[in-house]
């Protein structure tokens, strides 16, 4: 056992672990995994956007980077483009001084890539971030391949979707999280295959149901209870699902009556030899979580397509030998403590935003290079002197084998996905060493401004001009507009406007979500010890994956 030198708490260095950093050539991590994954995880600003300038061009572009930051920020054609030289930013290792404070002098003048975006793929969708394969979208992050979707995060392969997050193949659904292949679902979570329904939980090929949880194949039911077509319409008639009250009332029921439900312990599928939640097609996996197709991997989140790979976050995309990397991903292989590094990179070690290189160390913007430190340029030879000296020097530091610290990331902790995973508050962020930032909205520029209590009722009380209004939100009384497009799917699905800001929103739909962590609790039904993300103390009666089944089959 070893004690994180971040939180004292004990953490066990397994003996794949210990293989795995042998064939990595580094030393066991000194902080838990718990403090590694939130510092990798503020490395992902994938919502929070601002309008600034470029740098470069002079150009308004939104971007993660508030514009009071003083590193150089281009938009993401400028970046790509001719217009500057990373090289000349390059600069002679000096021993005396730690390698990270070279590092952050570096991090700090180098333009940054302002916005992350697959240039070329982008139809009408300029308010997005980490993004590719867009059209007609807005304020989605984590995405690819969408139409007509708007404030969501981590959607893939979806056409008109609202408030939704961790979904994929769906189309015409409205605060959904982490359904797959469905149609015209609203408020659902966990659901696959299911079509026109409402506060769905863990069904699978269901239509036409409303406040259900674990059906599989049903029609025509409320609350787990069968009923007749006619009788199904007629009560949800009477449920008044087109007002906002009706909403609340139903929203309320379901979840108490889904507190006396059994839960699945983890939302698992196609594994092999693999535990972690909402892990999918994975082989010989463990600790991982909202991750594809892994395999051999240990302590990975977010992540797709990865192979032999630890404490790893956010991307992969055909990515092998990863440690201790964030943010980097598509054809990257033997990466060591990297952080938004992307396309085909191969065997950089303290690198960040680079693209298309090799055999870098210490590198920053780095487009298409091989055989740099520091930005500056080597012969294959010289490379591997230096590099070697610069580890030796690491390991008087005590900086070898340790991410960069959390001094180096530009961005406040609550700007980030780390608040996903480990909601902190600002005195409990900033105890902890991470910055923090206040929200602030601009003066709307509109007609009036409207508390969200003296919306209307139903959309069909709502007049076109809505568009000139703000409406403050019923929980942080920030600002929000309704924009057109989304009017028009309220109005097409016959749904009350939302009351809240949509960063309120995407919190109330993290927070329906399990995390990352698991405890070993006994199934609520056979008493055979589990591991779940259910804690012990929680309310939930959860079963083990065999009485699952046969509760719901």
């Amino acid at each position: 056992m070893a004690t994180c030198a971040e939180c004292t708490a004990s953490f066990e260095v397994t003996s794949r672990d210990q293989d795995f950093y042998k064939n990595m050539d580094v030393p066991p991590p000194k902080s838990c995994p718990d403090c590694r994954l939130m510092r990798r995880l503020i490395e992902r600003n994938a919502r929070t956007l601002y309008k600034r300038k470029c740098d470069l061009t002079g150009k308004e572009f939104i971007s993660p980077y508030h514009p009071d930051h003083t590193f150089p920020v281009y938009m993401p054609d400028a970046w790509w483009g001719d217009g500057w030289d990373e090289m000349s930013y390059g600069r002679d290792p000096d021993f005396s001084r730690p390698f990270f404070e070279q590092f952050a002098e570096l991090l700090g003048v180098v333009p940054h890539q302002g916005q992350f975006v697959v240039p070329g793929t982008m139809q009408n969708s300029d308010y997005v971030n980490c993004a590719g394969y867009l059209k007609d979208c807005y304020l989605i992050a984590e995405t690819d391949y969408n139409e007509h979707c708007y404030y969501g995060n981590r959607i893939f392969h979806n056409k008109s979707m609202v408030d939704c997050s961790n979904v994929f193949e769906n189309e015409l659904c409205y605060e959904c999280i982490d359904c797959q292949k469905s149609y015209g679902l609203r408020f659902c979570q966990d659901c696959l295959n299911c079509s026109e329904s409402f506060f769905l939980s863990n069904c699978i090929g269901c239509k036409d149901c409303i406040g259900c949880i674990n059906q599989r194949q049903k029609q025509y039911m409320v609350m787990n209870k069968q009923l007749t077509k006619e009788e199904y319409e007629k009560q949800k008639t009477a449920l008044k699902l087109n007002t906002f009250d009706g909403v609340q009332k139903i929203r309320k029921e379901s979840e108490a009556f889904f507190l006396e439900q059994p839960h699945k312990a983890l939302q698992n599928e196609n594994n092999e030899r693999s535990i972690g939640n909402h892990l999918y097609d994975s082989k010989n996996s463990e600790d991982c979580y909202d991750c594809k197709d892994l395999e051999d991997c240990v302590r990975c989140a977010r992540t797709f397509s990865v192979k032999s790979s630890m404490d790893y976050t956010s991307w992969g995309d055909k990515s092998e030998l990863m440690y201790q990397c964030a943010s980097c991903g598509d054809s990257c292989y033997s990466l060591k403590f990297c952080t938004t590094c992307t396309t085909n990179n191969s065997n950089l070690e303290y690198c960040a935003h680079c693209s298309g290189c090799s055999d870098c160390f210490g590198c920053v913007g780095m487009r298409r290079k091989k055989h740099c430190i520091f930005n500056k340029q080597y012969s294959k030879e010289e490379y591997a002197k230096l590099r070697d000296q610069l580890v030796a020097h690491m390991k008087k530091s005590a900086e070898w084998g340790e991410f960069f610290p959390k001094s180096v990331c530009p961005y406040a902790y609550n700007e980030t996905i780390s608040m996903e995973y480990f909601p902190l508050n600002k005195e409990e962020a900033t105890k902890r060493g991470y910055t923090w930032r206040e929200p602030s909205d601009e003066k709307p520029n509109v007609q009036k401004v409207i508390p969200a209590a003296q919306l209307p009722q139903t959309i069909t009380e709502i007049p076109d001009d809505v568009l000139n209004w703000a409406v403050t939100c019923l929980v942080t009384a920030r600002p929000f507009r309704i924009i057109k497009q989304e009017l028009a799917f309220y109005r097409q699905l016959d749904l009350p406007l939302p009351r809240k800001h949509p960063d309120e929103r995407h919190k109330e739909r993290i927070a329906r979500r399990s995390g990352v962590k698991l405890f070993p609790r006994a199934c609520g039904k056979c008493k055979k010890e589990i591991q779940t993300t259910y804690a012990p103390d929680r309310s939930e009666t959860v079963y083990c994956e065999e009485c699952y089944l046969k509760e719901v089959y």
